[in-house]
């Protein structure tokens, strides 16, 4: 597979560990930020003039989206930081987990301006056609489209995942924490309460550490998936679907109880 898919990506593809393909910039890095820029004083109602919001997500972003997409940024490689002077010989960690760098590594000819990280959101080919989602309410009127993956998915998937590895390592990470809150708010769910993972929804997150991983368990190198005998791997998928089921139960019994 990495030998095929290696050519199509233009780079080299090799087996990492959990906490270094998680951490590595991706949506989360951009749709959250991006939109708390834009609607964290949305009361949730009031509609927008269709002409005076953005139309494009990433070409048309603005100077308070653009601040929260660089804090954002220092938070996950403060925690890149931090994991790989707890794990000096995880050759993965040492690597340049910003943004910018990311960007560059798998866009850099289509980047017009590589001059910030701001701009290499902003100016990159590849980005350009990607657009906000509204829902039409009225004449010109719209309001953000809650109910799209811009707002479910990079949240219990991304952030709440970063978060829980930041809490193992006892890390502050204020931009995660803000946008967690506000974005958790507008779709009517709890996973962060107090600063601490145990909100009501938590078992729709991906959360390594109420799963009994530990940052060394996350941290110790993927095997070869081609040096894997008939049956390992199947084995390893039910013991962690069982694992799911396990907390989906639990997560179950708690909302019962409320």
């Amino acid at each position: 597979m990495k030998a095929w898919l290696g050519p199509i990506l233009r780079q080299p593809l090799v087996d990492c560990d959990f906490l270094s393909s998680t951490l590595w910039p991706n949506n989360p890095s951009l749709h959250p930020p991006i939109l708390y820029g834009l609607f964290k004083d949305w009361d949730g109602v009031t509609p927008y003039k269709k002409t005076e919001v953005p139309s494009k997500i990433y070409a048309d972003l603005t100077p308070e989206s653009a601040k929260c997409v660089c804090d954002l940024d220092r938070d996950l490689v403060s925690i890149v930081k931090a994991l790989s002077i707890k794990f000096p010989t995880n050759k993965s960690l040492q690597h340049d987990f910003s943004l910018k760098a990311c960007i560059l590594e798998n866009y850099e000819d289509q980047v017009t301006d590589p001059s910030t990280t701001v701009t290499c959101v902003s100016k990159n080919i590849a980005f350009a056609s990607h657009y906000l989602q509204y829902k039409e309410v009225g004449e010109g009127l719209v309001v953000p489209l809650v109910d799209h993956k811009f707002f479910i998915t990079d949240l219990p998937y991304g952030l709440c995942t970063y978060k829980d590895i930041a809490l193992s390592l006892g890390l502050a990470t204020p931009c995660i924490d803000a946008i967690i809150y506000w974005n958790q708010k507008m779709l009517g769910k709890d996973f962060l309460v107090d600063n601490e993972l145990k909100g009501k929804d938590i078992g729709e997150c991906i959360i390594p550490s109420q799963w009994g991983y530990s940052l060394q368990d996350m941290a110790d190198q993927t095997k070869d998936r081609s040096t894997v005998k008939p049956g390992e791997e199947d084995a390893e998928i039910k013991r962690l679907l069982n694992q799911i089921d396990a907390l989906k139960m639990e997560n179950s019994k708690l909302k019962a109880q409320q």
